[in-house]
């Protein structure tokens, strides 16, 4: 029965997919569009299947849904509990340690949203993890249309690279298929950059715009406060760099040393809230976890400007270039070791054969994008001792990367350069 019951709502929602209006209208044929959401599906497939046959029902995915199950049958069995829990703290410190990563209101609220959304799944699913990884894709896939949507009026000319780099990523595709944050943290940044981008174009916020940002930020908060904070300094960047139509490149190195200097200087404006010693504590917390198989060394983080300055290197090392391509804890890490060195021979043919800038510069959404990416890389890096979830984690930013290098490069060029060669 839940055979029958997956493959109808499969075709319901391959109908349904091109029937919306967001979707309908970027540009990409019906057939195309299909294609792309059967891959999401199929990759939701693989990494709910893999996690159980790997790690058994003890993994993320898994006991997400099995307490989505949970909270289903306590909304027939106690309706008062079921909608109130989500608002109910049972720890000491009540709603505090906002940004605690153990023992906390705010740290359990961004797995309980997740599993009430799948406890109201249920009432279709009946449980069913399959058919739930089936509709949060359906979701999930306007993140990768919304940014399809945004590079595509960057990059005009190159509708196939932009297809690859908002779609078809393979640690992308992956790992925001599965029922977790990532998916609906990339979902959220996409659709928050298409509403930005195009209110900048069109050089008017509607209300209807200004809401969805707010909502977006909203649940960037709710799931991952730590994105949003560090979204906020590149996208004042942005707005301000396109509205007065600053230099980019400049107002984003500029912009970065003052809020470089804010972060290491708040504690003096408002003693309560000491940014660098947070990050600190987040490391600890981390560090106090089960040395796992793909565990990294992670030099002990201060909060000062010297420390933060000598972990950078190793930060961004963990997060652009690990895993080696000979670099193998675990043989489930040999398809992103293959996908990492392809994107390093990527970057590389880019330094030697890119396109020439633009008359107007470099779209600064495009810096938007780098820094916002490059932040979240240092961020990761300072507190994350464990390959395996470095790569979970970086997989959501590569399109703000990997697009600028892969449409980047002249392929013309390159073709020209061969035929010469033989």
């Amino acid at each position: 029965m839940e055979y029958i019951l997956f493959v109808v709502y499969l075709l319901i929602l391959c109908w349904l997919i091109n029937k919306v209006p967001f979707v309908k209208n970027s540009g990409i044929g019906s057939r195309t569009i299909v294609i792309l959401f059967l891959l999401k599906i199929i990759a939701g497939i693989a990494i709910g299947w893999l996690s159980f046959h790997l790690y058994s029902e003890q993994n993320d995915y898994w006991d997400l849904n099995k307490q989505g199950w949970e909270e289903y049958q306590l909304l027939w069995s106690n309706p008062k509990a079921y909608f109130t829990n989500i608002f109910t703290s049972g720890y000491s410190k009540g709603y505090g340690g906002l940004f605690d990563s153990f023992q906390s209101f705010w740290n359990d609220l961004r797995n309980n949203v997740i599993i009430k959304l799948l406890s109201i799944c249920n009432i279709f699913t009946r449980g069913n993890y399959y058919i739930n990884s089936l509709l949060f894709n359906f979701c999930c896939f306007f993140g990768h249309v919304a940014f399809y949507r945004v590079f595509i009026q960057v990059y005009k000319k190159q509708q196939l690279a932009v297809l690859l780099c908002s779609f078809l990523l393979p640690s992308l595709l992956y790992f925001s298929s599965g029922i977790q944050k990532d998916g609906i943290v990339f979902t959220v940044l996409g659709i928050f950059s298409y509403l930005v981008f195009q209110s900048l174009k069109d050089k008017r916020f509607t209300v209807k715009r200004g809401l969805l940002v707010l909502l977006s930020c909203t649940v960037l908060f709710v799931v991952r406060s730590y994105v949003l904070i560090n979204l906020l300094p590149a996208l004042i960047i942005w707005i301000l760099a396109a509205k007065y139509q600053w230099p980019s490149v400049r107002s984003f190195v500029i912009g970065y040393l003052l809020a470089g200097i804010l972060f290491f200087s708040f504690n003096s404006l408002v003693p309560s809230i000491n940014p660098p010693k947070t990050v600190v504590q987040k490391q600890a917390d981390f560090l106090t976890l089960p040395i796992a198989i793909t565990q990294v060394k992670l030099d002990t983080l201060q909060p000062n400007f010297g420390s933060y300055l000598h972990n950078a290197p190793q930060a961004l090392s963990h997060l652009l270039l690990r895993p080696y391509l000979i670099e193998l804890p675990t043989k489930s890490l040999l398809p992103i070791n293959i996908e990492t060195f392809i994107y390093h021979l990527l970057f590389i043919v880019f330094l030697f054969f890119r396109r020439k800038t633009e008359p107007g510069g470099i779209n600064p959404f495009i810096l938007f994008g780098i820094f916002f990416a490059l932040t979240m890389f240092l961020f990761i890096g300072y507190i994350m001792p464990n390959l395996g979830s470095l790569i979970r984690y970086r997989s959501i930013y590569l399109p703000f990367l990997l697009t600028p290098v892969i449409c980047g490069i002249n392929w013309e060029r390159i073709s020209d350069f061969l035929k010469i060669k033989k």
